[in-house]
């Protein structure tokens, strides 16, 4: 007679027992789930703010470390019989500087541009450029627009001028310069450099960082800037002020900013305060 072994299950308390630890289990996991996720959340939210600050300020110190430098000599000035237009004492004189703006707010920075040509002949208004320096198959209509604001410059005079018309090899402008840059016995054509004038302007519009390059429209940079601050360090100085007695003796510019993220982590937003400092190269050179 076959024997019949007593089949059994799982009592009622086995069974909440097991329900119970599969609970804890799954609550430690979520927990662990939802810790990760917000190290990622302030991991992204820092990053993004990192990167943002790295940019804007790569951006910004090229503008300042070449705010009133040239291809030319430093010394090199208009003519006396010349006189001098807004662009040109901006440059000679106040190449950083806020702008007129609020304290602090806001930077303007003027320069040439790091690229110059030379010329094998001028008038007063015009200069024909040697094309032998561009690669091959481009030319001066590829570096110069009609309207581009122009500097041309040798080692003893210097002029920011308005291109109206250009050439393959020429540029057209006014004014009209009072000495032809290549006749000054001082300085003979091969020293006689043209570049691009660059006047930029920084500063904050809502929560983003806005540059404006020429008078153009303002192109954003970074997004996230709650804040931004300009002050500057005088020659001879050791502190560093918004509204510095004499721009023309401005040697340093150091840039605050607060950024913040675009994520909360643990219902906060995630804010950073960063600052760099950037020297004037045409002055501490």
């Amino acid at each position: 007679m076959p024997s019949f072994r007593r089949q059994t299950g799982f009592g009622l308390i086995e069974l909440m027992i097991a329900l119970v630890l599969g609970l804890l289990v799954m609550g430690a996991a979520f927990a662990v789930f939802q810790s990760n996720q917000r190290s990622y959340q302030a991991n992204e939210g820092l990053n993004r703010i990192q990167e943002s600050a790295r940019v804007a300020f790569e951006l910004m110190s090229r503008d300042i470390r070449a705010a009133g430098g040239s291809s030319c000599s430093s010394l090199a000035r208009p003519d006396v019989e010349h006189t001098n237009s807004a662009d040109e004492t901006a440059f000679l004189t106040n190449p950083i500087n806020d702008n007129g703006a609020t304290a602090g707010t806001e930077l303007l920075a003027t320069s040439g541009d790091d690229t110059a040509y030379r010329i094998t002949g001028a008038t007063v208004n015009t200069v024909t450029l040697d094309t032998t320096q561009f690669p091959s198959g481009m030319n001066a209509t590829d570096a110069f627009r009609v309207n581009d604001k122009v500097l041309l410059c040798n080692a003893n005079q210097l002029y920011v001028v308005t291109a109206t018309a250009v050439t393959t090899n020429q540029l057209t402008f006014t004014p009209a310069t009072p000495v032809v840059m290549n006749v000054d016995p001082m300085a003979p054509p091969a020293t006689v450099m043209v570049a691009r004038f660059r006047n930029t302007r920084w500063y904050r519009s809502g929560t983003g960082l806005y540059v404006s390059r020429d008078g153009a429209a303002g192109q954003q940079v970074a997004d996230g800037v709650t804040a931004l601050g300009f002050s500057y360090l005088q020659r001879g100085a050791n502190s560093y002020t918004a509204t510095p007695a004499s721009w023309p003796d401005v040697v340093a510019v150091r840039v605050n900013m607060t950024l913040t993220g675009t994520n909360q982590v643990d219902n906060k937003t995630l804010t950073r305060n960063v600052s760099n400092v950037i020297s004037l190269r045409s002055r501490t050179l």
